[in-house]
């Protein structure tokens, strides 16, 4: 959590400033007294007070040398060369309430001066500084390329009076990482102002990266403000853009620097995924490989929590219209709310509800519900996932599975499916059926493939099956009294009494289908009872669009139809 480590760092900051503050102050009065004898014993005499100072201050290792001094260009002071070493912060952590460990060095020069009754402090340049093993609030931070503390135009460091404190300064730092926390910010900017009992602080990160790979969200653009009152809290605000303006947050939040607590919403405007952009890649790398050509609106807010046990986070998702592909298989229409209980790992309770317009596994399946989870295993839990489906309710039995590589077994359950609204699904010219078809549909899921494994359809009670189009395909063509011209005959008006599917095969390509029919057509050889047994295989969409590979008709009704074939008219 990078923004609220850097507040632990201005509060060590703003001690250490009263302690340098407290050590200039000896300067001057040394200066005052004897200005010469300050300059020729000065630098070890006012090394060793500053030292002590520090130390009073909990720095109880504190180290100050000064290593060199004399009268500022143009008298505005004291110059004094020094190098501080703030010894093991974890001594200080006690005095300063502030969990931390590690060492902090700076060095440089410093302007000491006077200015109507107050002490002045105004650096020769930026002080370059560094951290060692540098941990607050639990968090370990690096600094791979130190940082400087600069002055901010030409205002003071420090002015320091008995009854009074103000500070200006900013503190930069190319590179700041938070490996704990999977972060890794550049380009830090810290600019920190006290005047009397009121403190702020204004952060602007040029480039805040999460290091996961891959990244649950693209790198970021970062602007904090943070304000204190006294000891309260601190108030914080602030911006984070990134995806070239198509990400854009807000963010909302406290810290109470005296119980090392604080909160940190976050907020993502709504924002759109063009159907033919990058996706979720844009904007998450992480989500992208979960659903591919991802397209619809999303929003979202984030809560991040520092408490004495840690970093905690969780969230909520947005969709509308979301469309996608996860592995082989395809979603459109996609809406709802999703909590997560955390955002690294990702994990999602039990019970979100999505709807679901349309979820294509080899069976396209529309207006949907599911209610699942998706834990630290990486696995999503469905609880329950049901769908319309040709005039009928499909529903699966409970399960999981992992999104990245799906791999086990779904089964699906059919009922009240109506034969008229399935073959339309499947659209073959001059086919019709009525009738109400039940069953179970088991589906494998194997990586990138999906089949369908003994799948069975049959009929709750007697309907019909019409085949009987104006231009009938090259295979169902046959002679008068032919196998096949007997088949088309019992077709053009089949009243079933059982009807029984089966299907087999890879969704969204070779399936194979049976049909088992038991009926008679009552223009057909007077109604003579049929058992006709089909197999057809092919693309699911185009299922009956292909030859019939085998059908069976009793020899004694063919015997018999061959006979009447041969009657006088």
């Amino acid at each position: 959590m990078p923004v609220m480590t850097e507040f632990y760092g201005k509060g060590m900051g703003l001690r250490l400033g009263r302690a340098i503050a407290g050590t200039v102050a000896v300067t001057v009065t040394l200066a005052v007294v004897g200005l010469g004898g300050a300059i020729l014993a000065g630098p070890a005499l006012i090394g060793g007070m500053a030292t002590q100072t520090l130390r009073d201050a909990g720095f109880t290792g504190a180290a100050m040398t000064v290593t060199s001094l004399r009268i500022a260009d143009g008298w505005r002071g004291l110059r004094l060369e020094f190098a501080v070493d703030s010894g093991p912060l974890e001594a200080a952590a006690p005095a300063l309430d502030l969990p931390m460990s590690g060492r902090v060095t700076l060095s440089g020069a410093l302007v000491v001066g006077m200015d109507g009754g107050a002490v002045t402090v105004v650096p020769a340049g930026c002080l370059p500084a560094k951290a060692e093993r540098l941990t607050v609030a639990g968090q370990p931070l690096g600094l791979p390329q130190g940082a400087t503390l600069c002055p901010v135009g030409e205002a003071v460091l420090v002015r320091w009076s008995p009854d009074a404190m103000t500070i200006m300064a900013e503190l930069q730092a190319p590179r700041l990482e938070a490996p704990a926390s999977g972060l890794r910010a550049e380009k830090v900017a810290l600019r920190l102002e006290q005047d009397g009992d009121g403190r702020r602080a204004d952060a602007v990160v040029g480039r805040l990266t999460n290091t996961a790979k891959p990244a649950p969200v693209v790198p970021l653009a970062v602007t904090v403000r943070a304000v204190q009152a006294g000891q309260g809290p601190w108030a914080i605000d602030g911006t984070a853009k990134g995806a070239n303006g198509l990400l854009s947050l807000t963010l909302d939040g406290t810290y109470d620097q005296i119980a090392g607590t604080g909160t940190l919403q976050v907020a993502a405007k709504p924002f759109r995924l063009a159907p033919d952009g990058p996706g979720l890649a844009a904007v998450s790398p992480l989500a992208a490989t979960f659903l591919e050509k991802a397209s619809g609106t999303l929003s979202g807010k984030a809560t991040v929590a520092l408490t004495a046990k840690g970093v905690t986070t969780a969230g909520q998702a947005v969709v509308k219209g979301l469309a996608g592909a996860a592995g082989p298989v395809t979603v459109a229409g996609v809406s709802g709310s999703i909590a997560m209980s955390s955002l690294s790992p990702p994990v999602i309770p039990d019970g979100q509800k999505l709807t679901i317009g349309l979820l294509d596994v080899g069976i396209p399946l529309t207006d949907g519900t599911l209610l699942f989870g998706y834990g630290r295993d990486g696995r999503l839990d469905v609880d329950r996932a049901e769908w319309n489906w040709a005039g009928g309710l499909l529903r699966a039995d409970p399960f999981a599975l992992s999104p990245e590589k799906p791999k086990g077994r779904v089964t699906l359950h059919a009922d009240g499916i109506d034969a008229a609204k399935l073959l339309d699904l499947i659209a073959v010219d001059g086919l019709a059926a009525s009738g109400k078809l039940a069953g179970s549909l088991p589906v494998v899921f194997a990586g990138d493939k999906v089949t369908i494994d003994g799948g069975v359809l049959e009929s709750a009670g007697p309907g019909t099956l019409r085949y009987d189009p104006d231009k009938p395909p090259p295979a169902m063509k046959g002679e008068e009294g032919s196998p096949t011209a007997m088949l088309m005959g019992a077709l053009t008006d089949f009243h079933y009494d059982t009807l029984r599917i089966t299907i087999d095969g890879q969704a969204g390509g070779e399936l194979n289908a049976g049909f088992s029919l038991r009926g008679s057509n009552p223009s057909f050889y007077d109604g003579y009872p049929v058992a006709l047994n089909l197999k057809l295989s092919g693309a699911l969409d185009r299922i009956l669009r292909q030859n019939l590979d085998v059908y069976r008709i009793p020899d004694t009704l063919r015997d018999r139809m061959t006979g009447f074939d041969q009657k006088d008219p």
